[in-house]
């Protein structure tokens, strides 16, 4: 493995333990958080094994702090899917830039989707039927709000800085920046 890649995974899983440490505790904003970029993004960059890996040890040793509840094979399942979705954004593609903020979107409703599902199944809070799935997803709403304004801010925000960082470290012509809008 190539040791620079090494080093940016380990830099971006203590830049997804901080910023979900900080963002949900000492801020308190419920569900803001750059998890989901970060994985989509890590997909997207660096793909192999740490599409995987990286997003697992962000929410690994962040829920050290956090604790863990039930629901954890779904948010855990979702962000390592995410990762994989981030293996369909060619970085180099027209529109980059756009593409991958539509696709922290994307990801956000299905993060929504499949863990207020594990939540409905997993907790007993609502009936088990159909419309106690709607009403745990109705419940959900303001976690989906905060969730979305992140990824619309840090999807954007992490691709340019991602992309400087690549075009820096990996390019062989070090002045050059292969970043497209």
């Amino acid at each position: 493995m190539n040791k620079r890649k090494i080093l940016l995974a380990i830099l971006i899983i203590i830049l997804g333990v901080i910023s979900r440490i900080f963002l949900n505790r000492i801020i308190n904003l419920p569900n803001f958080e750059a998890i989901t970029s970060l994985s989509l993004l890590t997909g997207s960059f660096l793909g192999g094994l740490y599409t995987a890996i990286i997003p697992l040890l962000i929410i690994f040793f962040s829920d050290l702090y956090f604790g863990n509840v039930s629901v954890y094979l779904f948010t855990w399942s979702a962000f390592i899917f995410i990762g994989f979705f981030g293996l369909l954004f060619q970085r180099n593609s027209k529109y980059y830039f756009f593409k991958i903020t539509g696709g922290g979107i994307i990801s956000v409703l299905f993060f929504y989707l499949w863990t207020n599902f594990g939540w409905w199944l997993t907790f007993n809070m609502y009936p088990m039927n159909f419309q106690g799935l709607i009403q745990c997803y109705l419940v959900g709403l303001p976690f989906l709000k905060n969730q979305l304004f992140s990824v619309i801010i840090f999807t954007p925000l992490f691709s340019l800085i991602f992309s400087l960082v690549f075009d820096r470290v990996f390019s062989e012509k070090k002045n050059f920046v292969k970043f497209k809008l």
